[in-house]
């Protein structure tokens, strides 16, 4: 009997690529049609290639979505039912989210692949990073906030000429300042707001900070995109950031989710966060893509939680 190999880019994404990176590390891929399993020591991360949801798009056709799920071992997912505790452990994320479904709850993030893109130099490394660290860098983090064990060690590799990089392009969309290792801006979410500064109270604030090392990996950017939304409802709350990472794994017309929603610096505000470790830096212009997808997702997310009723 014959077997069929796997296209090795199903639906133009070069899963190949990926499997033969994963192959060179202690991590064993496995393909089984458009999906490649990764077996980690204790766990399997499922990377699949599927439809979207509506091929047309205002950015162009899309040609596929890539999911990234690493469900979690039945003890930890006996252990974290309550959903403060999600969200607290979310805002430690580096590249995925805890996210539920039906009860039972997976690292997850998600890439839709538009026909006219050329992103894979950016895309690649993002999907084999959060392949490669799974739940270590998250579970590592919780561990030591919970212990009381932190230590703010680590040198990033962003300086401030990435920081300039960025101010340059967010300059031209929003009120934007860049200065020392540190970079906010404020992204408008109805007409006419510009900036809390002058009164404006539809406004997402996005910081991204070298000066912020990871509980567990170090070194890196630390990216923080807060919402204006104020839920007193802390059940509420934690339901509306967990439907906000649930609607991120959807196979739509989204940008990049590469983070995690949880609750901001106001204690009772969505936010989403991501950590980019110092072996992304050598991807030129990284910082600029997670800063304009940020501002898209700030747009997203006001959408979205009309429909579940924050205003």
């Amino acid at each position: 009997m014959f077997f069929k190999k796997p296209d090795p880019s199903p639906k133009g994404v070069p899963l190949s690529e990926l499997e033969e990176a994963l192959a060179a590390t202690t991590l064993k891929p496995k393909r089984k049609g458009d999906t490649l399993f990764v077996h980690h020591e204790q766990m399997v991360t499922e990377v699949g290639v599927i439809e979207p949801a509506n091929r047309e798009s205002e950015n162009g056709p899309i040609s596929a979505v890539i999911t990234i799920k690493t469900p979690l071992p039945s003890q930890l997912n006996q252990l974290i039912q309550n959903p403060t505790m999600v969200s607290t452990i979310n805002s430690m994320a580096t590249l995925g989210a805890i996210t539920e479904d039906n009860g039972n709850y997976f690292i997850g993030s998600r890439l839709t692949v538009y026909e006219p893109e050329k992103a894979w130099n950016i895309q690649f490394p993002l999907i084999l990073f959060s392949i490669i660290a799974g739940i270590d860098p998250l579970l590592g983090a919780a561990r030591k906030i919970f212990s009381g064990e932190v230590s703010q060690d680590g040198t990033s590799e962003w300086g401030e000429e990435d920081l300039q990089l960025v101010e340059t392009y967010l300059s031209r969309l929003s009120v934007c300042n860049a200065g020392g290792l540190g970079l906010t801006a404020e992204f408008g979410l109805k007409s006419g707001a510009v900036s809390a500064g002058l009164g404006d109270h539809d406004t997402a604030l996005w910081q991204i900070m070298a000066d912020q090392p990871h509980p567990e990996l170090g070194g890196g950017l630390f990216c923080l995109l807060q919402m204006p939304h104020q839920i007193e409802d802390e059940g509420k709350l934690d339901r509306v950031i967990a439907d906000l990472n649930r609607m991120e794994m959807a196979p739509h017309d989204l940008v990049p989710h590469f983070g995690a929603w949880c609750r901001g610096k106001l204690g009772n505000n969505p936010a989403y966060v991501s950590f980019l470790p110092n072996i992304l830096h050598r991807e030129h212009g990284i910082a600029v893509n997670v800063s304009i997808w940020a501002m898209h997702r700030a747009h997203w997310a006001d959408a979205m939680m009309v429909t579940l009723g924050v205003r």
